[in-house]
């Protein structure tokens, strides 16, 4: 009779340990949900590279959170000339359609992108439409494969699937394997899978930095498993919490 409660004493001292492990839902609502910044500005370098050709692409770019789950981002393009004036628009929603406008210069026309397009490879490089901005929360179903080691340290890996059947149509992918690292909870790697189930791209998240108490990603390489391709974003003078107008959030400034 001893041994039995003892077992059941056990395993009440056991449940809630085990009850203390994060969802993968939770540890990606850390990730995507970031706090401590309003808004933020910077200058990106992106390089794409392809059967040993690259193309260098200067961008300006401003993002605010419009709420706690929404956010604006702007992108225009100033180098080289055929895509200077070159801009993008992001206008996330919680509930609904995520708008992403295109500002073409040479067509003086602002094209919206459809959802169904937002798996198009972004300006010519190895990042997707859907890639650029923060992933949509409930555009995926979470599972916390549990901990491993990337390059010495400690992660999550967390299992990403399609919530419905359209969003994998849409973005192209059919699965999502991140990995989190618990003390900036920011992401240091993802692999992302075809419809097919085979692996397409990997992101790497080259440096973290820390600005004014907030861990940013400011150096990515995304590289395309497919074509042998890959393209980096570096992130330079970035300044946030600056109070950016809203009128920088519009289609108008855009074509600006």
């Amino acid at each position: 009779m001893k041994q039995i409660l003892s077992l059941i004493i056990i395993v009440f001292l056991i449940l809630p340990l085990v009850s203390q492990e994060p969802t993968g839902r939770e540890i990606m609502e850390k990730v995507i949900l970031k706090t401590g910044w309003q808004d933020m500005e910077a200058e990106i370098t992106m390089t794409i590279t392809l059967r040993g050709r690259q193309r260098i692409r200067k961008i300006k770019m401003y993002s605010r959170k419009r709420t706690e789950t929404e956010s604006d981002m702007v992108m225009k393009f100033l180098y080289p000339p055929d895509v200077k004036g070159t801009g993008f628009l992001l206008i996330e929603h919680d509930q609904g359609e995520d708008e992403r406008y295109l500002y073409l210069p040479a067509l003086r026309r602002i094209r919206r992108i459809a959802a169904s397009g937002q798996g198009g490879a972004f300006m010519g490089s190895d990042f997707s439409y859907y890639d650029i901005g923060k992933p949509k929360l409930n555009d995926w179903q979470y599972k916390n494969l549990g901990l491993v080691k990337l390059k010495g340290r400690q992660c999550y890996q967390i299992e990403a699937l399609p919530a419905t059947p359209q969003i994998e149509k849409d973005t192209g992918y059919s699965r999502i394997i991140h990995w989190i690292d618990p003390e900036k909870w920011s992401a240091l790697q993802a692999e992302y899978y075809d419809r097919r189930g085979k692996l397409w791209k990997v992101l790497e998240i080259k440096e973290i930095q820390k600005i004014n108490e907030v861990w940013f990603q400011t150096h990515l390489l995304m590289k395309n498993v497919s074509s042998g391709g890959q393209s980096e974003m570096k992130f330079e003078k970035i300044e946030i919490n600056k109070g950016l107008s809203p009128q920088i959030f519009t289609q108008r400034y855009l074509s600006r």
